[in-house]
């Protein structure tokens, strides 16, 4: 069963990357991508008051953390020290996020810093892609 998921997951990612391969990204550094993520997240925060901004800013956090990977694939630029950026970034970006939901996305995000230290020590990539559950929780109006 493991085996399948995984294969859904590649498949699927090919096939994301097959559509935004297309489209010119710029040959920049990934990780200054990342780092864009983090500051949306800010932003998120900052403007949490003042509807519709903030869905606009947790957007831009979703859509910096996809391009960040799509950019290293499409231009070669894939290293340990950028999926290790990448993972952090991740796990900062849901700390701000989250930071103004302690009850229970709090508790998940220490779950998912939990699964990023295993995952790195197993090297296996598992977590839970709490701020896209957050999204459509924040979406519908639940948060």
């Amino acid at each position: 069963m493991d085996n399948c998921r995984l294969e859904f997951v590649e498949k699927l990612k090919q096939k994301t990357d097959d559509v935004l391969f297309k489209l010119p990204w710029p040959a920049i550094n990934p990780n200054y991508v990342s780092g864009l993520s983090i500051l949306t997240s800010i932003f998120f925060v900052a403007a949490n008051r003042q509807p519709p901004l903030p869905l606009f800013f947790l957007s831009l956090t979703l859509i910096f953390d996809l391009l960040d990977g799509v950019i290293a694939r499409k231009h070669r630029l894939q290293s340990h020290e950028g999926h290790m950026v990448d993972v952090a970034s991740d796990r900062i970006s849901e700390a701000i996020i989250f930071s103004a939901y302690l009850t229970p996305w709090y508790y998940l995000f220490s779950l998912n810093v939990l699964l990023s230290i295993y995952s790195h020590q197993k090297n296996k990539h598992i977590i839970l892609p709490l701020r896209q559950v957050f999204f459509v929780f924040y979406l519908v109006g639940f948060v």
